[in-house]
């Protein structure tokens, strides 16, 4: 009995010697904060018929993103930045030029899924502020509009030159529901990662 409880006992801390592992020295932080910069060209498409050759709906855009990254696949954050929409220039019989602008700034959040490596699909809901500028024989009127329920769905390739710095390109697609209105974006991307 005594030998087998010997044996018992060599086995076990035999076991528990081999397999137990030394506490790693290097710690791994599992979540990340990103900040991203991006600008390029943007292109609206509106529901309505200006009829005319005046409109001009290509403009270049900037946008801010923050992201939190946990360890996951799965990605949550906030967006910014400024668009400009259209501008229509209109001559009066009197020779004077009316012209019109609307720009949007929108405050969206973002959730964004890393499909395989650097390759990311996104989406966001959220607010638009949209103003609207008319100005013709030196008078302005200005409107002010909060769009409530936009969405955005993006695709991006964002390639890290080292531990902390990123570059990459992003293509998205906003619906401002307040207008019907329609825009897209092409952008290239600097991103931060701390």
């Amino acid at each position: 009995m005594g030998r087998k409880l010997f044996i018992t006992l060599v086995l076990v801390c035999f076991t528990l010697a081999v397999f137990s592992q030394q506490k790693d020295s290097v710690k791994v932080r599992l979540n990340h904060y990103t900040l991203t910069v991006g600008g390029g060209w943007t292109h609206f498409i509106n529901n309505l018929e200006y009829g005319d050759k005046n409109i001009q709906n290509n403009f270049a855009g900037v946008s801010f993103k923050f992201y939190w990254e946990p360890e996951y696949r799965v990605s949550l954050g906030l967006e910014s930045g400024y668009y400009h929409l259209f501008k229509v220039k209109y001559q009066a019989k009197d020779n004077s030029t009316a012209e019109i602008n609307r720009t949007v700034v929108p405050l969206l959040l973002l959730v964004r899924m890393r499909v395989v490596d650097n390759f990311y699909l996104g989406a966001g809901i959220g607010l638009a502020f949209i103003n609207n500028k008319a100005s013709s024989g030196g008078k302005e009127l200005i409107t002010k509009t909060t769009s409530m329920s936009n969405y955005e769905v993006s695709g991006a390739y964002i390639y890290p030159l080292n531990k902390y710095f990123l570059v990459g390109g992003e293509c998205k697609v906003f619906r401002f529901a307040n207008l019907n209105d329609w825009m897209y974006s092409i952008q290239a991307t600097f991103a931060v990662k701390f």
